[in-house]
């Protein structure tokens, strides 16, 4: 499994300027449904379901909100780069500025923790997320996390 093959360059909210946990939530299942046509209705009521059993804002700036989603064969990775921090509610009480959303396909919750498990561990690289805060556009957070795997596997 390897987060590059969860993304595409549709994948990206960059320098994105959110009102709240919900806007940003809301944008970035608009976009899997504009790539891969997932209802995003369906898709922010269980997003704002799971935020509600506890936060997936882990601290350090960054937030993993995930969800399982029909329709889908394999885990879907979207990204927002906000412009400003975002309260949303993390368990360090510091504003969100990186947003991964993971989809997994239904019933396969393996692959659903496999692919949490590993974009937990991508994203607590500071380096890796010092670099993506300075990107302005999809193009330099695309070859930013790609850098960062490459460099992993190397």
């Amino acid at each position: 499994m390897n987060i590059i093959n969860m993304l595409s360059d549709k994948s990206f909210l960059v320098n994105f300027e959110a009102s709240s946990k919900k806007n940003v939530l809301d944008e970035l299942t608009k976009l899997a449904e504009k790539n891969f046509k997932i209802d995003s209705q369906n898709l922010l009521e269980a997003l704002i379901k799971r935020e509600k059993l506890g936060s997936t804002g882990v601290g350090n700036g960054i937030a993993i909100p995930h969800a399982n989603c029909p329709n889908i064969d394999k885990p879907k990775v979207f990204v927002a780069i906000l412009s400003n921090g975002l309260d949303f509610n993390a368990n360090d009480d510091q504003p969100v500025d990186i947003i991964f959303l993971l989809l997994a396909p239904d019933n396969r919750s393996s692959e659903h923790l496999q692919a949490l498990a590993l974009v937990s561990r991508l994203l607590r690289n500071k380096e890796l997320t010092t670099k993506l805060r300075g990107c302005k556009n999809t193009e330099s957070a695309f070859a930013v996390i790609s850098q960062s795997v490459q460099e992993k596997a190397a």
